[in-house]
């Protein structure tokens, strides 16, 4: 997940704390991590967010969100064929992931004891995925039964696929697990 050009001190803070979390989890990041990593002491820190490690998580989850609503969801909207449609989600999903060598901020967060707030972002994030590529196979002919099976199959393997590929530094894993999830999509 990239941070733009024109960033903000506050975007480029959110843009440490989205590795902070997705790596460590909620509750493996403290307020005293994040002034070493960050240089900035607790006082701005929370000028930057009054809530605290709660706002904080909040506002991490909110943009990464809004990057796989962008980059993940909206091809999935977009007009074209299944094939596109699918190949730039999962362009997406390889970015985000980083060809399977990054941590899932939801699986982090959720796990990590992230307060109930943030896990209600992410959840939903996960639910409108999962919407969106049911909504996708059906436009491009999938009955109702069928998009709903492949779309939870191909995230599931994605997911699975992830944390197999991480836990034994493996990257081929995620991509074979990728190309799997694709052509589960093309028949569905």
């Amino acid at each position: 997940m990239a941070v733009s050009d024109s960033e903000t001190p506050r975007d480029a803070l959110i843009a440490t704390l989205c590795e902070m979390f997705r790596t460590l989890g909620f509750q493996g990041v403290s307020i005293g991590d994040i002034s070493r990593q960050t240089g900035l002491g607790r006082s701005s820190l929370y000028y930057h967010f009054p809530g605290g490690k709660d706002d904080m998580a909040q506002s991490v989850a909110r943009t990464a969100v809004d990057w796989v609503k962008a980059n993940v969801i909206a091809p999935l909207n977009a007009p074209g064929d299944r094939e596109h449609r699918t190949a730039a989600m999962l362009a997406g999903v390889e970015t985000l992931f980083r060809d399977g060598q990054a941590p899932c901020l939801i699986a982090s967060m959720t796990m990590a004891g992230a307060p109930p707030p943030v896990r209600d972002i992410l959840a939903a994030a996960l639910a409108d995925w999962l919407a969106a590529l049911e909504a996708m196979l059906v436009d491009t002919g999938a009955s109702a039964e069928s998009a709903q099976a492949a779309a939870s199959t191909a995230i599931s393997r994605i997911e699975g696929a992830l944390i197999v590929a991480r836990a034994l530094n493996q990257p081929a894993v995620f991509a074979q697990q990728i190309a799997e999830a694709r052509a589960g999509l093309m028949t569905a």
